[in-house]
């Protein structure tokens, strides 16, 4: 073997479908394992809307293929372009490769985005400007989804570290080389592995976590009632005890909502016919006018109140 296929080999895995198959070929076989992307679903990232079970679901051909949506697109095309950018960066050839699996489990996949001529991969990735994702990269960091993703795939390859670009429009950001996380590497393997014999083979779903279930989730889950049924509570002490603090809850927020009206009212006075309220010059609240249609909106709504995010008093 050459040295330069040396420097692109991936000693823990072997390929199992080429670089330009076609989508439902790709989905068919991501769907025979964990993949890097499903990675963070494992260690309770709820992003996007996805959840174990969603992920279970996927895995058993109990749920259809995502779409894909222009984000997709987006990314995808502007993949290889970054490519080339961390090239001229760094000055580090890149290889594509297709999906690949590791050697010890069929069940571990992974699509690495490139391969580099340092015994490295690169992970590529495109995010809104104002997404809170965007502001993990921001921060000077990796998200930790993107981490999470490139340490799965040097599990499943065997390779050495990981570079990663995230292009935040119009700014890509390149951080890396980061080694390998081996503890971290063992707990991923670990779950991938609970997840796929205890869950995804048996046909068995996740329990739920009260702690961190979704709206998403729960619609998954229960999608419709049946007409006319009914459940006993198996925990009534538990049931009570949710119900009695969802009732001052909700009388503790319409107390609030009250209150805020009150004081808006007040605030309203002080301003009077003025657009801004000012203390010692500075603005603390404005009540402009509203663009309206006056023919549908009420003479209460021509005015709009703002006021600055502002911490409470001690």
């Amino acid at each position: 073997m050459t040295a330069a296929a040396t420097a692109l080999a991936t000693p823990d895995a072997h390929q199992i479908l080429d670089m330009d198959v076609d989508r439902d070929t790709w989905l068919a076989a991501r769907r025979l394992g964990v993949c890097g992307s499903d990675t963070p679903v494992l260690f309770g990232d709820t992003k996007y809307d996805r959840s174990l079970y969603g992920l279970w679901l996927e895995k058993t051909g109990h749920a259809l293929n995502e779409a894909e949506n222009d984000a997709m697109r987006r990314g995808n095309w502007l993949e290889a372009h970054l490519a080339d950018w961390f090239a001229e960066q760094t000055g580090i050839d890149v290889a594509r490769c297709g999906m690949l699996a590791s050697n010890q489990r069929d069940h571990l996949r992974t699509n690495v985005d490139r391969l580099t001529a340092d015994h490295g991969l690169l992970e590529i990735k495109t995010h809104g400007v104002n997404t809170d994702i965007a502001k993990e990269w921001r921060r000077g960091g990796i998200s930790r989804s993107a981490y999470l993703q490139g340490q799965q795939q040097l599990a499943v390859t065997g390779r050495s570290h990981a570079w990663f670009v995230a292009f935040i429009d119009p700014t890509p950001h390149l951080r890396g080389p980061i080694p390998r996380d081996e503890p971290l590497i063992a707990d991923i393997l670990n779950r991938a592995d609970r997840f796929w014999l205890d869950h995804v083979i048996p046909e068995v779903p996740p329990a739920v976590d009260l702690a961190s279930i979704t709206d998403a989730e729960l619609a998954l889950r229960w999608p419709t009632a049946v007409e006319g049924a009914a459940v006993e509570a198996e925990y009534p002490h538990h049931v009570l005890q949710l119900l009695d603090e969802r009732a001052a809850v909700k009388a503790q927020a319409k107390a609030a909502k009250d209150r805020a009206d009150e004081i808006d009212a007040a605030l309203k006075v002080f301003v009077g016919d003025a657009e801004v309220l000012t203390i010692d010059g500075a603005p603390v609240m404005t009540y402009r006018n509203a663009h309206r249609d006056a023919y549908t909106v009420k003479a209460s709504d021509s005015r709009r109140i703002h006021i600055p995010n502002r911490k409470p008093a001690n």
